[in-house]
């Protein structure tokens, strides 16, 4: 039976298990719900991120574990197979052949069709809905109508001589119905005639029908404007009532809902009507019977279940919103912006965070580096502090665009087109204001700090395409010795390389220098000399090619849209259209590169990037949502005491072993126990990995191995010992 008390354990934290280099890991939030489906006891709603699947337990598989894609639009428990069918926005379809989340993220229970996907056709390819029709699978899209039969596409056509979006469908009887915003179609299930378009008959002439449901043998159609119609033979029909703001039709265990922007409505019962859950918000889309009660796919709660007349939301842990403008991490805490809401990743466990309509025009985010539990939010208006995840106030200090901290902890505030422009916070919580002269009519964008001197992006005529640079001296309540200058970008080489050309991030590596990605690839400059003495010069990375003696700049075709640095010094670069690439620390050589295609990335749009300085995991801010990827990289530990050997022992399936928490940049030998050397590296940072092989490329045999481990100068040295067991 039932258990509402179970929802208040459904947003708790739960343990995380120890994650492997080279793992991924899902940060969506699975608040937009799309489609609701009903499964015995279990639910299974789907949204714009993933599945949840509910029994009184929450559990969730998206791209990073069993879905092959992100956007989803539609899914179909369909009974006679036992498959869970999956739509996406973009044409994907999945064939889930266990209703199971854990057979699912093994991965070779999910089938994806992309045969639609890659169709050439006019109009979208959106999935909207599917239907079960005898053996068939009909699916609505945004152009045509398809069907399948198992896991193969057998037919695709449109119901008119227009490419039609088909937002429903339905089975009245032996007759299809589709809603399309011409009005309803209707053609013979049993009649291959249905695969030319001139066979389909239209009903209700110039109605945009929208959504389609079979309740107690009537066919109900919801039209865009409202009104509902009603029919049992296609012939007559009434016109039961009319809605605001509708949104779709569900049948649940008979009875017909009608979802709006303002309630839920039950046309059999209107005792039964909906006008709130007594939660954050109410949005909802489509309906489910469940118990005794409803489910409800919510497209801002995600999913919401009711018992009697309360309702609570079944929602697996994640951040507040898909939409992340900003990152930013110290200490292992990691913090998300959004517009309208924060939330906060500690370095091993799960999200927390709160909404608020003072961070509206998000901007920029900083976790402070005295008190990680405080992390401030700059936006249009001003700087938003929060606390343990929640709003704590605002200063309104103008368009504020860029932040960053000083060695003190001070944060400095980059305030746009202000008489003060450079604001300071206290350790009281106060500002003092350090107006410079140079600063005052720009634009100011993300800043970093470097030597002592703050880097920071500056608007030109109307693109981000100069750089400022503040120093507040050796007195910093003295404003007499600030320094300040804005200059536009150059490169030392090419000097037209900077026409045109817009810079859309910026990051400090650990050597000092200014990492800039713009849009034509990345510009560095370099930390050496006063960078007041002159107007300072950026370099290009050149990197060689395929042809000897040639090479390319880096990225140089790309508009890197993010900066990152890891323990080690490497280089994590985001593009706005080809997804992630790592990059050695002096940027030549190219260790990775991720994008929507060959990885869990929902997107190949990056908009921020983090790095988990305690755990290596790389989280990655996307226009669709955020994933973490587990690096190789850590920041350095100041001695070995807390050193940590992963697995141990080595089994016949394990090939990577993880040994993190060293000392920053530590040598790194392994031998078996006669001395014989198998593996050496310098780490990343805080951490190194072993293949498991030895110095010619073979897995080494089963034994004991020495791991030796000492710093650059040799006074601090460890020694650690593993088990290879094959």
């Amino acid at each position: 039976m039932f258990r509402i008390a179970l929802f208040l354990m459904l947003l708790l934290p739960a343990a995380l298990p120890a994650q492997k280099t080279g793992a991924w890991r899902d940060h969506f939030a699975c608040t937009q719900g799309v489609d609701v489906l009903a499964q015995g006891d279990r639910v299974i709603c789907a949204t714009s991120a993933g599945l949840i699947f509910f029994d009184g337990e929450v559990e969730k598989i998206s791209k990073v574990n069993g879905l092959s894609d992100f956007g989803l639009t539609a899914a179909l428990y369909d009974a006679p197979s036992g498959c869970i069918f999956v739509g996406y926005d973009n044409g994907n379809i999945d064939v889930l052949r266990s209703a199971d989340p854990h057979k699912i993220r093994q991965g070779a229970l999910t089938k994806s069709i992309g045969a639609w996907k890659n169709f050439a056709t006019h109009g979208r390819k959106s999935i909207n809905r599917f239907l079960r029709v005898d053996d068939l699978i009909f699916v609505a899209t945004g152009s045509q109508m398809l069907e399948l039969k198992g896991d193969e596409i057998r037919a695709n056509y449109s119901v008119d001589s227009d490419t039609l979006a088909v937002q429903d469908v339905a089975l009245l009887g032996n007759t299809i119905a589709a809603a399309t915003s011409k009005g309803l179609y209707v053609a013979d299930k049993n009649s291959t005639a249905r695969y030319n378009f001139g066979s389909w008959q239209r009903k209700l002439p110039n109605a945009n029908v929208i959504s389609l449901a079979v309740a107690n043998g009537q066919l109900y159609a919801l039209q865009a404007d409202g009104t509902l119609q009603a029919t049992s033979d296609l012939q007559n029909f009434s016109q039961p009532r009319i809605f605001s703001n509708p949104r779709a039709l569900s049948a649940a265990d008979g009875e017909l809902w009608v979802s709006t922007a303002a309630g839920l409505y039950n046309l059999g019962n209107p005792q039964k009507n909906i006008s709130t859950y007594n939660l954050p918000s109410f949005s909802p889309r489509r309906v489910a019977a469940y118990g005794s009660g409803i489910c409800v796919a919510d497209a801002e709660l995600g999913l919401v279940v009711s018992a009697g007349a309360s309702f609570a939301q079944a929602l697996p842990n994640g951040p507040m919103k898909n939409e992340t403008v900003a990152l930013s991490e110290y200490g292992g805490k990691v913090v998300a912006a959004a517009n309208g809401a924060l939330s906060v990743l500690e370095s091993k466990g799960a999200w927390t965070g709160s909404t608020s309509s003072q961070i509206s025009a998000a901007q920029a985010v900083k976790v402070n580096p005295k008190n990680t539990a405080e992390a401030f939010v700059a936006t249009s208006n001003g700087v938003a502090t929060f606390g343990g995840g929640n709003f704590l106030g605002k200063d309104l200090l103008g368009d504020v665009r860029g932040m960053a901290f000083d060695p003190d902890g001070n944060l400095f505030a980059f305030a746009s087109n202000s008489a003060a422009p450079v604001q300071r916070r206290n350790a009281d919580g106060s500002w003092s204001e350090l107006a410079s002269s140079a600063l005052q009519p720009q634009a100011l964008g993300s800043a970093a700090l470097a030597n002592n001197v703050f880097w920071g992006i500056a608007w030109g005529i109307a693109e981000p395409n100069r750089l400022f640079l503040y120093s507040p001296g050796a007195n910093p309540n003295d404003a007499a010795d600030d320094k300040a200058s804005v200059f536009d970008m150059q490169v030392s080489v090419d000097e037209k390389f900077s026409e045109n050309n817009s810079i859309y991030a910026l990051a400090a590596d650990l050597n000092g220098e200014i990492w800039l990605g713009t849009g034509k690839g990345v510009v560095v400059y370099s930390s050496v000399g006063d960078p007041f003495a002159g107007v300072p010069q950026g370099q290009r990375i050149k990197i060689p090619t395929e042809i000897p003696g040639q090479a390319a700049y880096l990225l140089q075709y790309e508009r890197v849209t993010a900066v990152a640095v890891d323990g080690g010094n490497r280089k994590w670069l985001g593009t706005r259209d080809a997804g992630v690439f790592l990059q050695s620390d002096d940027g030549v050589e190219q260790l990775r590169a991720f994008n929507a295609q060959n990885s869990p990335l929902p997107s190949n749009y990056i908009k921020d990037i983090a790095v988990n300085s305690q755990t290596g995991e790389v989280i990655f801010a996307t226009d669709k949502g955020m994933v973490g990827f587990y690096s190789d990289a850590t920041a350095g530990r100041v001695n070995f005491d807390e050193v940590k050997v992963y697995p141990n022992p080595v089994r016949p399936d394990m090939s990577l072993v993880t040994i993190s928490n060293l000392v920053e940049d530590a040598s790194v030998k392994i031998t078996d126990v006669s001395g014989n050397l198998v593996f050496f590296a310098t780490a990343n940072g805080g951490t190194a990995t072993w293949d498991v092989q030895n110095l010619n490329g073979r897995r080494v045999a089963t034994g004991v191995y020495l791991i030796f481990l000492a710093d650059r100068t040799g006074q601090e040295s460890k020694v650690v010992k593993l088990l290879v067991i094959n």
